[in-house]
C-alpha cells in the first residue's frame, strides 16, 4: 500500500478513482495547467495534468508505439517529423528508433512542462531531448504551423485532451487540421491522438474522425487498450498518399524488425478493424469540431455544438 492517494475524475466527472502512491515527485502549476508527477504502487511513475493522468511508466510504451509507428510505417521513408504536443518526450524517443529520420520537430506551449518533463521522465525521453535531430520549440502549435512555410513526411499529435481551459481547444478543429493538411509533404502521414472509444464516451472520437474526413480523403482509426487510461482508446491515421494500403503499412512493420514492446505486424493488422458500435457512432455524431465554437464556450463540450 502507498503513503497516500491521488484521486482521477473520469468519466466527465461522474466516475473516480484513487492512486496508492509511494512518493510525491514534483508538483506545482505552470502558465497553463497544474503539474503533478508521483511515484505510485501499481502504475510506477505517473504523470497528471490538470487531475487528468496523461502517461504511466509500466504501461506508456503502448501509447506511444501505437501513436508513432503506424503513420511512420505508412511512408516510405519518413525524414522530417513534425510532433505537436508529446512534453514526456516519449513519442520523439519513437520517431528516432526510425533509421531514415533526419530532423524532428517538437512544438508544445508550455515550457515549464517540458522541462518539468526532461527533469523527471528520464524512463520516457531516454535522452532523445538531446538528440541532434531534434529542435524543440516552445510555442504555441496552431501559430507554429500557421506561420511556417516547412513541410514535413509525417506529423503526430500527441496533446492532452481538449478539457475546459485546455491549451489543447483549438488543436481539435477543422480549421486547425486545415492546416496541418498545408504541411504535409506529398504522401505525407499524420496520426492524432483519438480519444477514448468506449460505448459510453465515444462522441469526441467520432466527432474527430468526421472533422478529419471533411478534411482529407483517406481517414483511418485504429484502437488500443491501455490499463492506466481505465479504457479503451483509439488513435487515428491520416493520409494523402492514394496508394496506402493496410498491406503494405504491416509489410514495412514486419521488415523493418524494430525491436518494440508492444506493435507486432499482427498488431498492427488488427487494430483498423472496428467495431460495428463505433462505426455507428461515426453515422450517429457527424458535427464538426470548428474554431468558432471552441472559442466561444472555452470548453471542449462547447466545440461539440458545431455545424454538420
Amino acid at each position: 500500500m502507498g503513503n497516500f492517494f491521488v484521486r482521477e475524475c473520469i468519466g466527465g466527472g461522474v466516475e473516480e478513482i484513487s492512486y496508492a502512491c509511494e512518493r510525491l515527485v514534483f508538483g506545482g502549476r505552470s502558465r497553463f495547467q497544474d503539474i503533478l508527477i508521483v511515484d505510485t504502487s501499481l502504475h510506477g511513475r505517473m504523470l497528471m495534468l490538470d487531475g487528468v493522468v496523461q502517461s504511466c511508466e509500466r504501461d506508456e510504451f503502448i501509447y506511444h508505439e501505437m501513436l508513432v509507428h503506424p503513420a511512420m510505417f505508412s511512408h516510405e521513408r519518413p525524414r522530417s517529423v513534425l510532433v505537436i504536443g508529446g512534453a514526456e518526450g516519449a513519442t520523439i524517443r519513437e520517431v528516432l528508433r526510425h533509421p531514415s529520420v533526419e530532423r524532428v520537430v517538437m512544438v508544445d506551449i508550455d515550457g515549464q512542462l517540458v522541462d518539468a518533463c526532461r527533469e523527471h521522465l528520464g524512463a520516457w525521453h531516454r535522452g532523445s531531448f538531446d538528440d541532434p535531430r531534434v529542435t524543440i520549440v516552445i510555442r504555441d502549435a496552431r501559430a507554429f504551423v500557421a506561420t511556417s512555410d516547412e513541410r514535413f513526411d509525417c506529423i503526430l499529435v500527441d496533446l492532452s485532451d481538449p478539457d475546459p481551459g485546455s491549451p489543447a481547444l483549438l488543436l481539435f478543429t477543422q480549421e486547425f487540421y486545415g492546416i496541418l493538411k498545408n504541411r504535409l509533404c506529398p504522401k505525407g502521414c499524420l496520426a492524432v491522438q483519438g480519444e477514448g472509444i468506449s460505448p459510453q464516451d465515444c462522441v469526441l472520437h467520432a466527432r474527430m474522425v468526421n472533422t478529419l474526413r471533411s478534411v482529407f480523403d483517406r481517414v483511418h482509426p485504429y484502437t488500443y487498450a491501455l490499463p492506466s487510461f481505465h479504457r479503451p482508446d483509439a488513435d487515428i491515421l491520416v493520409t494523402v498518399d492514394p496508394g496506402w494500403s493496410l498491406d503494405r503499412m504491416v509489410s514495412r512493420a514486419r521488415e523493418a524488425k524494430l525491436p518494440l514492446s508492444y506493435l507486432s505486424p499482427e498488431i498492427a493488422a488488427a487494430a483498423f478493424s472496428l467495431p460495428p458500435y463505433l462505426r455507428d457512432a461515426y453515422k450517429a455524431h457527424r458535427e464538426r469540431l470548428v474554431d468558432a465554437h471552441s472559442m466561444k464556450t472555452g470548453s471542449s463540450q462547447g466545440v461539440f455544438d458545431a455545424d454538420l
